[in-house]
C-alpha cells in the first residue's frame, strides 16, 4: 500500500482533459472494472444539484457533460495514477431517493470495435497481421504477439471486437487497451509486484487450490486439407514460471489420470494444433490456485499486474496474477480495490 492512498482517496474526474472539481466533489460512488481481456468500463454516481450564482440557489448540474465526452478518473495528488480513460457512452438520471442523481457510464475506446457487425476473410495471414489490421482500421496502435502461423481466418457476422476476442481467446491471450494501445500478447512477469498482506492492506481474502478440471496433458486432433493428413499435437507445459507444486505435479503424485482432448477449435495444420494445445493446457494450469481479495484502495493495480501476498499460510503465500480488477469508491467505505487472482502452483 502507498501512503498516499491513505491520505487522498477521493477520485478526481477530468472531462475533455480538464479537471471538473464540481463533478469530483459531487461524487458519491464510483466503480471502475478493468478486465484482463475486453472492454474496461466505469460508472460514476454524482449528486445532480450544484450551486448557481452568488445567491447559491441549487439547480440541475453537469448539463455540459454530453454523450461521447472524454473522461478520465485519477487518484492521488503528488503521484496521480489514472484508473480509467474512456468515453461517456450513457447518461442516467435517478429521482425519488433523496437528492437527484446523475450516473455517467463510460467505456474505453475498445467499444468502438463493437459498434458494427461484418463478415470478412483474412486469407493467408498470421493472427499477428490480422490483429494489426483491425487495430489500424480503428485508429489504434497495437502491441501484438499472438501467433505467426499463416492461415485463412473468417470473421462471420461478428463485430471486430468479438472476432478479436474469439481469436485471441482460443490461444489464451488477453486483448485489452493498455496505455492507449491495443495489447494482444501473453502476460509478462511483473518487475514490481504490489505487496498485499492479509494482516494489513488485504481486508478480506478467499483462496482455493482446485484440482477439478485440471488436465495432466492436453491433446488436440485436426486435419490438414492441403496435405490430406491428420494432425495431432499435445501439450503438458506451462508458459509462465512455477516455483512450487503445480496441479500436474499433484495429479502425478496422486496417480490420477488427466488427459483432455479438445474438440474446438478444429486445427487445420500442425502449427495451429500446437498453438491450441498449449493454450488450452495453460488456461487451466495457471488457475490451479485462485481466489478473491478485497483490499484498501491501490490505484497502481490493474488486470495483468501481479501481487505478492503475505499474511496467509505458507502454502498459499506468494505471487499471484490479477485477472480482474475493480476499483470502488463510496462515501461510506472510501476507496477499495477488489481483485480476482490466480497462480499455477503452491508450496507444500
Amino acid at each position: 500500500m502507498t501512503d498516499e492512498a491513505l491520505v487522498s482517496t477521493r477520485p478526481k474526474i477530468r472531462v475533455a482533459g480538464t479537471e471538473n472539481t464540481d463533478l469530483g466533489e459531487a461524487l458519491t460512488a464510483m466503480l471502475v472494472n478493468l478486465p484482463l481481456s475486453g472492454i474496461a468500463h466505469a460508472e460514476l454516481t454524482v449528486t445532480n444539484w450544484i450551486a448557481q450564482g452568488d445567491n447559491a440557489e441549487m439547480d440541475y448540474g453537469f448539463t455540459n457533460i454530453s454523450l461521447g465526452a472524454a473522461i478520465e478518473i485519477v487518484v492521488g495528488n503528488d503521484d496521480p495514477k489514472t484508473l480509467f480513460n474512456g468515453e461517456v457512452t450513457a447518461l442516467e438520471e435517478r429521482y425519488g431517493e433523496g437528492a437527484p442523481q446523475l450516473v455517467l457510464l463510460a467505456q474505453d475506446k475498445l467499444h468502438r470495435l463493437a459498434r458494427k457487425r461484418q463478415s470478412r476473410v483474412y486469407e493467408e495471414q498470421s493472427l499477428n497481421d490480422v490483429v494489426s489490421n483491425i487495430a489500424s482500421g480503428a485508429g489504434l496502435t497495437a502491441d501484438v504477439s499472438l501467433s505467426t502461423t499463416v492461415a485463412t481466418y473468417h470473421q462471420l457476422n461478428e463485430s471486430d471486437l468479438a472476432f478479436l476476442l474469439r481469436m485471441s481467446g482460443s490461444l489464451d491471450v488477453a486483448a485489452r487497451l493498455q496505455d492507449d494501445q491495443l495489447r494482444v500478447k501473453p502476460e509478462e512477469e511483473d518487475s514490481e509486484p504490489v505487496a498485499l498482506s492479509a494482516q494489513d492492506s488485504a481486508l478480506k481474502v478467499r483462496l482455493i487450490a482446485d484440482l477439478n478440471h485440471q488436465p495432466l496433458r492436453v491433446k488436440v486432433n485436426g486435419y490438414n486439407l492441403d496435405s490430406d493428413e491428420e494432425v495431432s499435437q499435445q501439450s503438458e507445459d506451462l508458459r509462465g514460471r512455477a516455483d512450487g507444486t503445480t496441479a500436474a505435479d499433484t495429479l502425478v503424485e496422486l496417480g490420477w489420470d488427466g488427459e483432455e482432448i479438445v474438440p474446438q477449435p478444429f486445427p487445420r495444420s500442425a502449427g495451429e494444433a500446437t498453438d491450441v494445445a498449449e493454450a488450452h493446457f495453460n488456461r487451466a494450469a495457471k488457475r490451479f490456485v485462485n481466489g478473491d481479495i478485497r483490499a484498501q484502495g491501490e490505484a497502481a493495480l490493474f488486470s495483468g499486474r501481479e501481487i505478492e501476498l503475505t499474511g496467509v499460510s505458507p502454502r498459499f503465500a506468494g505471487r499471484y496474477q490479477v485477472v480482474n480488477c475493480i476499483h470502488r469508491f463510496d462515501v461510506s467505505n472510501g476507496f477499495e480495490t477488489h481483485l480476482k487472482v490466480n497462480k499455477p502452483d503452491w508450496q507444500l
